[in-house]
């Protein structure tokens, strides 16, 4: 048996992950003797206030979504030993948005296509001995 615990929300909005397979554990009875011990069919009302963490308790077949201020009694003690018997927490990587597409005018031109005189997309100013040696 797999228990999974996801937090999310908080100031930052980030979302991370502790897992446990249940079986793995050194004392698999007290697990399973909590796990029963949970009221998975009357868990507090998801009434989540802004900026504090909100908990997805998963337990095949059981899940439920708890605030923080809520999470009490068993459903605190589930979470402490998920949290503590998982010594490394995921953190999903957040989705980077696409970056621009490239094309030949939106792109920079290279120094051999701006000329010599050309210097970060603006003209160079050149010297009046410069511009006597072209006449």
């Amino acid at each position: 048996m797999k228990v999974q615990v996801w937090r999310s929300g908080g100031l930052l909005g980030r979302r991370v992950e502790w897992a446990v397979v249940v079986d793995e554990q050194p004392d698999p009875d007290q697990w399973y003797l909590l796990i029963s011990e949970i009221p998975w069919n009357e868990h507090p009302t998801e009434n989540t206030m802004p900026d504090r963490y909100t908990y997805e308790i998963h337990c095949e077949p059981h899940e439920a979504v708890i605030p923080e201020q809520q999470l009490v009694g068993p459903w605190r003690e589930l979470v402490d030993r998920v949290r503590e018997a998982d010594a490394s927490p995921r953190r999903p990587q957040p989705e980077s948005p696409p970056g621009p597409e490239c094309d030949a005018e939106a792109s920079p031109a290279t120094e051999t296509e701006r000329g010599p005189d050309t210097v970060h997309g603006t003209e160079k100013q050149r010297s009046p001995d410069e511009l006597d040696g072209e006449r």
